[in-house]
């Protein structure tokens, strides 16, 4: 390790050694020019105080004024034309911050006079809390202390842990050090970066290693790849689930316009993909291998569910911190054109928290890293069902999953495998505009059975204050007796559906016209959810 002494301002060098105790700055660069290299120290360009940067004398008379003889400084305490000392300061760097008696953060766009406890001062939109290699300069140290341009002190770590907890979203257990960093989920360690930026793409991943505690080569001009190697590597060395809970947001697809069912990577492209993760636990210590990178492929214990829409979701061993009966599910589809327990991670289509499932199997699958090979079209195709709706009071509102809906031209159209015979499930909502009434709740459903398509539709009732995303996650919990009714009212309006089979098979008119007498029987699905919940309360 090479520190610089505060007063003589020259390099003394402890390698194999136990260096002494050592002060160490935090900052954000500016131009590469405008920084003191290792190269520039050599020349003598701190000999005098007139051309020393603010930052490098106000740390080392901070530092000199505490105690400390030594600083350690990134900018000129590395000589990075030397690719070997660059990697090994690298994979060194989060525990040469740990070790520090203390770590002094310079905020050179706060000024002087700033409170940082109040939400619109400088502090809370300092820059040097959206930088990536900052983030393990705040985790690391014990001893965090806060300077303003003026290198006045504003306080510690601790006397501002409420600003810097919602600055950085990061609990302030793991930022006092009350609880270890491995402690955290690998993604909610990723979420503490996902609004952190780098100048090289390369360091989006070098940032985060000592986070993890896993080292790895440093390759600057691969670009993105460097953060595919993160994730492989954490994979390796700690096999935690939630690292393939990125994309965690609102359920659903987003939307797609193509025939193909389109496949995006098994791993995230950046830690901006775990932002909605601040509150994912993992469930059980992870295991090392609980992955197996091979072929292409990700290999790993999985429990699969399909939900009320026929969508297939991976189930991982981690869920919500708030509500344990939450578990993450990633959005999968059997790659058939592929060996069986292949599947592939769906593109555009969002993680999901659905309701842990009373029993749960596992099996072996296989879910391909690489987004590059599409299906072909014989893989999945589509069906549509063509809305005629004879009542024109009647509009529909809602869809789930929303991505089957092609609004402009009244239809659903549901991608069908071959050889899956799995029912699909499409939810459409229909509100009548001439009065406060339920909605009607449309229910189509196709499937492939003896190399044809099988479909089916039914219709019943909704409050308007019950979603239909919280019909479509119970649905299967509803009576037997409340599925296949042709016929509803809703008091107002007597409503029945037909479907009809037309010539080619791959197209179902869905025809919805006013009958004159209320039908015998009018399902409300806000009642058979209702109902459902009693169940589940009276156990």
């Amino acid at each position: 390790m090479r520190l610089l002494h505060v007063e003589t301002f020259r390099f003394e060098e402890f390698f194999g050694m136990s260096p002494p105790s050592y002060a160490i700055l935090s900052h954000t660069w500016g131009k590469d020019s405008e920084e003191v290299s290792y190269r520039d120290v050599l020349k003598g360009r701190l000999d005098m105080a007139a051309t020393r940067p603010a930052k490098i004398s106000g740390c080392c008379n901070q530092a000199n004024e505490d105690g400390y003889k030594y600083v350690w400084i990134d900018t000129c305490c590395i000589d990075k034309t030397n690719s070997v000392e660059l990697q090994e300061a690298i994979n060194s760097m989060f525990r040469w911050y740990q070790e520090a008696a203390v770590c002094y953060v310079f905020l050179s766009d706060v000024p002087a006079g700033d409170d940082p406890r109040d939400h619109q001062s400088a502090f809370f939109s300092s820059r040097w809390f959206r930088r990536g290699w900052t983030l393990q300069e705040l985790l690391a140290p014990s001893d965090v202390r806060f300077y303003d341009s003026n290198w006045h002190y504003l306080g510690t770590k601790g006397d501002l842990s409420e600003a810097v907890e919602e600055i950085t979203r990061i609990q302030s257990s793991f930022l006092l050090g009350m609880e270890e960093l491995h402690d955290a989920s690998v993604a909610q360690r990723m979420c503490w970066a996902a609004r952190r930026v780098t100048k090289r793409k390369e360091d989006v991943a070098y940032c985060l290693l000592g986070i993890f505690g896993v080292a790895m080569p440093m390759i600057y001009g691969e670009g993105d790849r460097a953060f595919r190697r993160l994730q492989e590597q954490i994979m390796k060395d700690i096999g935690d689930d939630s690292i393939l809970a990125w994309g965690l947001g609102s359920e659903g697809l987003a939307h797609d316009n193509s025939f193909e069912i389109i496949p995006g990577g098994a791993l995230a492209a950046s830690p901006s993909a775990f932002a909605n993760c601040s509150r994912i636990a993992s469930w059980g210590r992870p295991s090392n291998g609980s992955f197996d990178v091979h072929c292409g492929s990700l290999r790993l214990h999985l429990s699969l569910y399909t939900n009320a829409a026929g969508e297939t979701l991976g189930l991982l061993k981690c869920g919500s911190e708030d509500d344990a009966g939450k578990v993450v599910g990633i959005p999968l589809a059997a790659a058939s054109d592929a060996r069986s327990g292949e599947y592939i991670r769906l593109n555009g289509r969002h993680t999901v928290l659905v309701t842990k499932p009373a029993a749960e199997g596992s099996e072996l699958v296989q879910i391909r890293i690489d987004s590059e090979r599409k299906l072909s079209a014989s893989t999945s195709q589509p069906c549509w069902f063509h809305i005629r709706k004879f009542v024109h009071s009647l509009e529909l509102i809602d869809v789930k999953p929303i991505s089957r809906w092609h609004k402009r031209r009244a239809l659903i159209k549901v991608a069908v495998e071959p050889n899956n015979e799995i029912m699909q499930r499409t939810l459409t909502r229909f509100r009548d505009q001439r009065n406060e009434g339920n909605d009607f709740i449309v229910v189509l459903e196709v499937k492939t059975q003896n190399s044809g398509l099988q479909a089916q539709c039914y219709v019943m009732i909704a409050s308007r204050h019950t979603s239909l995303h919280d019909i479509a996650q119970k649905f299967d919990n509803m009576r037997p007796e409340a599925f296949g009714e042709q016929s509803a009212s809703n008091g107002t309006l007597f409503l029945h559906i037909s479907l009809k089979h037309a010539a080619r098979q791959r197209t179902f008119p869905v025809e919805l016209t006013a009958i004159s007498k209320p039908p015998a029987v009018t399902i409300n699905a806000t009642l058979e959810l209702q109902l459902f919940d009693q169940r589940v309360a009276i156990g």
